[in-house]
């Protein structure tokens, strides 16, 4: 056992009982009785970085990959899964993602995340920055889609369950739908492809 999985098994030994076994999570994606995704905040919810213990049940939404908007860290504490992200050139990629993993992510960077079916849960330590920008999901046809198109609402009691997603074709006059023009309204300068 590599001494960067072996902390990250100590640390999740730590965390589940006080945090996960202190409290129900902040936040449940899906249905109650079959979530998606348990999120605990590690730390109280701010504006510079937030810490978060997530419990993965199901593979993310297989219909288009998904950005996010701010930079993350996933350290994997527990369990296995694999990450799709698309290469330069279009070329779909699979890594696995083992305990002990560490990926960072830019706000940008679209990916979706696999676990094995009928797999024990798979743990992981979620950091993530200061918001940077709105987050969508990645369509083939109709580019990128902001977060509230995709799903079925953005309520609590429509969360996780299963939208409209990609559609059938772009909308022209959507300026959401060229997430280059509409992420530069939100991304610092820095952050900005200036292509």
């Amino acid at each position: 056992m590599s001494r960067l999985t072996n902390l990250a098994d100590r640390l999740l030994r730590w965390l589940l009982p006080r945090v996960a076994g202190k409290r129900k999570p902040d936040l449940t994606i899906g249905p109650l009785a079959d979530p998606y995704l348990c999120r605990w905040y590690v730390l109280p919810r701010n504006r510079l970085f937030n810490v978060y213990l997530h419990q993965f049940w199901r593979s993310d939404d297989d219909r288009a990959l998904h950005d996010h908007p701010w930079w993350s860290l996933s350290w994997c504490l527990r369990g296995t899964m694999v990450e799709h992200t698309i290469a330069p050139g279009g070329i779909h990629r699979r890594q696995r993602v083992r305990a002990g993993d560490v990926r960072l992510r830019t706000a940008r960077a679209a990916h979706r995340l696999e676990v094995e079916h009928g797999a024990a849960p798979v743990y992981t330590l979620f950091i993530t920055g200061p918001r940077l920008r709105a987050w969508g999901f990645h369509c083939p046809a109709a580019g990128w889609v902001p977060w509230q198109r995709f799903v079925a609402g953005t309520d609590d009691a429509s969360r996780g369950l299963i939208g409209p997603g990609c559609g059938d074709e772009p909308v022209p006059d959507d300026p959401s739908n060229d997430w280059r023009k509409f992420s530069r309204k939100l991304t610092p300068w820095k952050e900005r492809d200036h292509a």
